[in-house]
């Protein structure tokens, strides 16, 4: 067991490090030098001398399997990158509709003399596709392990999905490929289309990601994505170990037999699986659960750490660019933390609470066991997963615990009895109506709890946050020495205060506490969208918050507050509606308090109905510019002119004037000719800072704008984008005229202070 398990994380530290910090041409090399280096073992005796040379040969065919797996898989496609090609391709999964516009679609192509390699297909015309399809396009391929393409590096890629390709045109489907996979993601969409027709529209996009794992719908509530992520229960609708435990958990309730649970059990995983889209986490623990299925079988004994090795080693010599997904990487993690510390926190608990008065009183036993358990059990996973959160999404979720204890066992009823329901939906229809009726009232129980709980002040805390980090180094390093002191559980108690003391300390006093006449505008870098901070003293005022480049506009304007110490908002005004400038609002209005919100005339647009909702349920009041509005913001002024231009919304959007030590304007997305009707309605002054409008496009940052305002310092809030922004004119433009140019892709956030 322990021979397996020093294999399999040497060979998974040897993918990694190749993944991330060696180039592809250097990784013979470093097989050559592992493999020379494990001779050393030569020199030891017994078990030490059998232990190293695995661990450092166990390196060396890491570093060669990296490298092996590239050439055979990667590199024959490299040579596409950047050309336009005419293929055909097979679909993969259902298309999904991206914002602001288009769709993408995950395919397959293969050419002669090479392995068939996933690419993500990005379109603009709509098309009926399904998984089976065999289409032919002629698109401009991209690298995926080089370039983004608006989505997150480590999915694509971990995937295997190593080229992307861009479609102008239209899609033409020429044929059809049957196959398992291709069955088993239609019976997941057929699935998906039962949990619809029997859950209403509060409670289906959950249902969906909670029993399929299709998020795309509850994406778009990004007011509830954000309560779930920020109460620390995000994992619920990420399929993963904890889902495969519910399903196979389910199956033994029915079949009793060990043998028997073998044969069925297995081939209903795989099924699942498949459904599920063999994602790195799902994968894993999909595996590791065949490992421990098929132990009775064999007349052997189930061992975690076995099973979570073989599971490692077989996910990756599969695909080793899987150890890239955060997803894995948490669900590993999470599952070996819960193996090894678990049981430890349990009975160490359980231990200090005997000789306490708490056992000497009327609750139940097996309610106090069951809070023990569940604490545990989440605790045990938090030790390793935390470092990981932090390192990938910037936040640590305190009330996790929590939230975790009180919706466990309601996720842990939801998930088999709505996959039951969804089925039996097939047959008899009023059954599996039924059925989901009480797994309705969980997820509303679910969801009403991650709302609660994460609208508690304080409920995530940034690694933005020095201070947070210092913290969490000190509890690493005081939880590892105290069991090498070999401390008794009541000896954790002190120095377990002290820990949750200085967290509040930290809360409390930390961030600095605005004040002062200082004033700033701050652009936040957002990737492409713009969300702008303005600041006065302890008023603060947001511009816009959107983006799309896959990052949370909202996620990032919170946490920029939080670390300023500011817990409110005092306007909010939305130049116009577009995604890239507004979806990021939701999750703004569900996190922080929002006195005011100002807008244009929403003229229909349903991303403005939803806000204008949950700005209402939030207590923000709605003001609609239609005139010229002046705000004090501290020791700054603040104009909001209404729409000047007709036509496209970007020219029927406000734009923001600031006067004071900063004196700032805010066009949104206007173009030249609604910047001269501008120009035509006010007299602008001379500007500190212009932020360019519509991203820095050819049409943005006209000469009559420019020649009017001089302005001393432009920020083109940008990222990437197929768009060619900023424009090289309007570049060429701003240096014309003296003009110094920042760019939010290129420097961070941008801030621009007075005082």
């Amino acid at each position: 067991m322990r021979k397996l398990a020093i294999a399999a994380f040497c060979f998974a530290a040897a993918v990694f490090i190749s993944h991330y910090l060696i180039p592809y041409g250097l990784l013979l090399l470093c097989f050559m030098i592992a493999a020379a280096f494990s001779l050393a073992g030569l020199f030891f005796r017994g078990f030490i001398r059998l232990r190293i040379m695995i661990a450092l040969l166990s390196f060396a065919v890491g570093f060669l399997w990296s490298w092996s797996y590239t050439s055979l898989f990667a590199k024959p496609y490299w040579e596409y990158h950047d050309e336009i090609r005419t293929v055909n391709a097979v679909v993969s999964d259902y298309p999904v509709e991206r914002q602001p516009r288009g769709y993408r679609v995950d395919t397959t192509i293969k050419t002669e003399g090479s392995f068939p390699v996933s690419v993500r297909l990005y379109y603009y015309n709509e098309a009926a596709l399904v998984p089976g399809d065999i289409i032919e396009i002629s698109a401009r391929f991209r690298r995926t392990d080089i370039t983004d393409d608006g989505d997150r590096f480590d999915v694509l890629v971990s995937r295997g999905i190593f080229l992307s390709a861009y479609l102008p045109g239209d899609i033409k489907v020429i044929g059809a490929d049957p196959g398992f996979l291709h069955f088993a993601k239609k019976i997941a969409n057929s699935i998906a289309v039962k949990i619809n027709e029997l859950f209403t529209d509060d409670v289906s996009p959950f249902m969906q990601a909670l029993l399929i794992g299709k998020r795309d719908k509850l994406y778009q509530d990004t007011a509830l994505c954000a309560s779930l992520s920020a109460s620390g229960i995000i994992h619920v609708i990420s399929i993963s170990g904890m889902h495969i435990s519910f399903l196979m958990g389910f199956l033994a309730l029915i079949v009793r037999n060990k043998r028997l649970f073998s044969f069925v059990g297995i081939p209903a995983l795989l099924f699942f699986m498949a459904m599920t889209g063999f994602t790195p986490a799902v994968t894993r623990a999909g595996i590791m659960q065949i490992f421990l299925i098929c132990a009775p079988a064999f007349r052997r004994e189930s061992d975690s750490v076995t099973s979570l090795s073989a599971a490692l080693l077989v996910l990756l010599a599969f695909n080793p660019y899987s150890c890239a997904s955060a997803g894995l990487q948490l669900s590993f993690a999470a599952t070996l933390g819960i193996i090894v510390f678990t049981a430890r926190i349990n009975s160490s608990v359980t231990e200090a609470l005997r000789g306490s008065k708490v056992y000497k009183k009327k609750i139940p036993r097996s309610v106090i066991n069951f809070i023990v358990s569940g604490l545990a059990t989440t605790i045990g996973a938090l030790v390793l997963t935390l470092p990981l959160t932090v390192i990938h999404f910037g936040y640590v979720s305190l009330i996790a615990p929590v939230t975790n204890l009180l919706t466990i066992g309601a996720v842990s009823l939801a998930f088999p009895v709505g996959l039951t329901a969804a089925v039996i939906s097939f047959v008899i229809f009023p059954l599996g109506q039924i059925i989901a009726f009480p797994v309705s009232v969980i997820a509303r129980y679910i969801i009403f709890t991650a709302r609660m709980l994460s609208s508690v002040p304080y409920s995530v805390v940034y690694s933005s946050n020095l201070h947070i980090i210092f913290w969490l180094v000190y509890i690493y390093v005081l939880f590892i020495a105290l069991p090498l002191l070999r401390a008794r559980a009541r000896q954790y108690i002190y120095p377990g205060c002290t820990a949750i003391i200085l967290l509040f300390t930290i809360i409390l006093f930390s961030p600095f506490v605005p004040g002062g006449n200082d004033t700033s505008v701050t652009i936040l870098d957002v990737g492409q969208g713009m969300s702008v901070v303005l600041t006065s003293g302890e008023n603060t005022m947001i511009v816009d918050c959107g983006s799309n480049s896959g990052e949370n506009a909202g996620g990032i304007a919170h946490e920029f507050l939080l670390n300023q110490g500011r817990t409110s908002v005092d306007l909010l005004a939305i130049t116009h509606f577009h995604s890239d400038h507004v979806n990021g609002v939701e999750f703004l209005l569900s996190r922080i308090s929002v006195s005011s919100l100002a807008i244009p005339d929403p003229e229909g647009s349903f991303i403005a109905e939803d806000i204008i909702e949950l700005a209402r349920k939030r207590g923000t009041d709605i003001i609609y510019v239609t005139e010229t509005l002046e705000i004090t913001l501290g020791e700054m002024k603040v104009f909001l002119y209404p729409p000047v231009g007709s036509g496209d919304e970007n020219e029927r959007g406000i734009s923001i004037l600031t006067l004071g030590d900063v004196s700032a304007l805010i066009t949104g997305d206007m173009n030249a000719s609604s910047e001269r009707s501008l120009l035509r309605y006010v007299v602008l002054p001379k500007l500190d800072l212009l932020v360019v409008g519509h991203h820095g496009s050819r049409h943005s940052a006209s000469e009559e704008l420019l020649s009017a305002v001089l302005p001393d310092i432009s920020v083109i809030p940008v990222g990437r984008n197929s768009f060619g922004h900023p424009n090289r004119e309007t570049l060429e433009r701003l240096e014309r005229f003296s003009v110094t140019i920042y760019r939010t892709d290129e420097s961070g956030h941008i801030s621009v202070s007075g005082g």
